[in-house]
């Protein structure tokens, strides 16, 4: 049996408005492409975070990353930018917002046990290509990581993708360079854009199933043990 501290129900965050998708999976748990990354990531702010239900506040580059994923969902900058992230006038929407474009699509891959949610950030068919795009704000440093095989977000939404279509998507990542850090701020959008192409396959799909099922059990098994000593997070 998987016991996972997320269970969907109709107070989940992102359920009513997805009610019609997600109603045949209300008491599954489930599992998120970041909470696998954490997991093997950052397994103790995992545990603190999942398991006793602590909450720690988002560091500078996440809040930096949903700034821009945000304006780029709806089509402009909010108003409030309390962090003062530079470089606005850098980011050319017209890049990125494709004409019949769905922005934050949900997707479902039922895994039996349990299900995996996740949200494609930018999804749009083109010339009957089936494009699932990630948006990924970074430094110099991160680049590498996105065309890692290692890398499995949009394997796996491109995964959901054709399963609910049936075809087989193109998958990829646009990449927004960072000038700037959290000890040399401002942050900044930089001038620097570019698209990171990922390999779909069966392979890819296989691994990226697999690599989540090990964190799920992992998960498990430790979630268990803990209920018995600490009980539910309230």
């Amino acid at each position: 049996m998987i016991n996972l501290p997320s269970v969907l129900t109709e107070d989940t965050h992102f359920y009513q408005e997805h009610k019609e998708k997600l109603q045949p999976y209300l008491g599954r748990p489930y599992i998120s492409y970041s909470s696998v990354s954490s997991w093997f990531d950052y397994k103790d702010d995992f545990i603190k975070q999942k398991f006793a239900g602590i909450k720690l506040p988002d560091g500078i580059y996440a809040l930096m990353g949903n700034y821009v994923g945000e304006a780029i969902e709806h089509g402009y900058f909010a108003e409030n930018n309390p962090n003062g992230f530079e470089g606005q006038e850098n980011l050319d929407f017209s890049r990125y917002r494709k004409e019949g474009a769905e922005y934050e699509k949900l997707i479902v891959i039922d895994m039996g046990g349990y299900i995996i949610v996740g949200f494609i950030d930018v999804f749009y068919v083109e010339n009957e290509i089936v494009n699932v795009e990630d948006m990924k704000s970074g430094g110099k440093d991160k680049e590498k990581s996105y065309s890692s095989d290692d890398y499995i977000q949009t394997v796996l939404y491109g995964y959901a993708i054709e399963q609910e279509t049936g075809k087989e998507p193109k998958i990829g990542v646009n990449f927004i360079r960072r000038e700037g850090s959290h000890v040399n701020p401002p942050l900044k959008i930089g001038k620097e854009q570019f698209y990171i192409p990922n390999v779909y396959s069966e392979e890819r799909v296989e691994k990226a199933l697999k690599k989540v099922d090990t964190a799920v059990r992992e998960i498990s098994e430790l979630y268990s043990t803990y209920l018995k000593f600490f009980g539910k997070k309230e």
